[in-house]
């Protein structure tokens, strides 16, 4: 049962204004760049995208803003997941409205469940509105705060939604990363999560990713994947390295901040981020720069800020 969601996918920046306000105007620009650089589907609303700190207004119009550009050439998952079953629940069924390729959702992480069956019957009504959209579980405890087996999950909600297709696996544990990968014969689809350890994953069977850094340096983990896949492990292993530098680069300004800014280093401005999270200097932009400016990572040459 091979879902539509396979390779390298960006999770996307949400683009704000200079003064916060959502910035629609920008998207069209994002999915210009991912689209000359060989993207055909991004994750939308995420983590990187900043769900928690959107409206549910703004996550709607920014699912919107992403079908339109992606036209019939980028598919576009989104992520409908929210403390709210209702707001989800809402979420889920605009996606389907506006033309998405697939949706997914984390756990609720205020009032977390219990059990994985208390964590299906939230899932449940969620996939049933986007029906017959593909759903994705989105598990990252790191973010949530709640850790539960996901190769249970599984086992117990293929048979409560019909439209189960998959994980975005965000997590450390790959033990259980294994056991979701061999689960029904590799039925679902299971997305990696983690960018800086692309190959430790692809060594365990993993076929898809979704990840911040594949916005823009969409080229080393292609020669990470082309050299595992041609056995040279070496050469592997050297490009994966280079995600790691990059990766603990990007960490020490503040990993969400430091990525989004690293779009305007290529020419598409995004905007801040939100509060609480905090925003470079025009000093720590510059210094970032010159940290990456080396790097034989991105899709094109960086543009020193100003």
């Amino acid at each position: 049962m091979s879902g539509p969601l396979t390779g390298l996918i960006p999770a996307c920046h949400t683009p704000f204004h200079s003064d916060g306000s959502l910035d629609l105007q920008t998207v069209p620009k994002q999915a210009d760049l991912l689209r000359e650089a060989g993207v055909r589907s991004v994750f939308i609303g995420g983590t990187t995208g900043e769900w928690s700190s959107l409206t549910i207004d703004e996550r709607m119009k920014l699912t919107k803003s992403w079908v339109d550009a992606g036209g019939k050439s980028i598919q576009v998952a989104v992520h409908v997941g929210d403390n709210c079953q209702a707001n989800a629940i809402a979420l889920a069924a605009q996606a389907k409205e506006a033309g998405a390729t697939a949706i997914a959702a984390t756990t609720p992480s205020y009032f977390k469940p219990s059990s994985v069956d208390d964590l299906i019957d939230f899932c449940v009504p969620v996939a049933k509105a986007a029906g017959p959209l593909p759903f994705y579980f989105y598990d990252i405890p790191g973010m949530t705060g709640s850790r539960l087996p996901m190769g249970e999950f599984f086992k117990r909600a293929r048979h409560k939604i019909p439209t189960l297709q998959g994980l975005k696996f965000s997590n450390d544990d790959l033990v259980e990363l294994q056991e979701c990968i061999q689960l029904d014969e590799g039925n679902f689809d299971i997305l990696f999560g983690s960018d800086e350890v692309l190959l430790a994953a692809l060594a365990l069977g993993v076929k898809g990713a979704v990840g911040n850094t594949y916005n823009f340096a969409l080229p080393v983990y292609e020669r990470v994947i082309k050299a595992f896949e041609s056995n040279d492990l070496e050469t592997a292993r050297k490009e994966q390295f280079k995600s790691i530098v990059l990766v603990k680069s990007l960490v020490e300004f503040g990993f969400l901040a430091a990525s989004k800014c690293v779009w305007s280093f290529l020419g598409v401005e995004c905007g801040p981020v939100r509060p609480p999270v905090r925003n470079l200097t025009p000093a720590q932009k510059m210094e970032l720069f010159d940290k990456l400016y080396n790097l034989d990572v991105f899709v094109k040459p960086l543009i020193r800020p100003y």
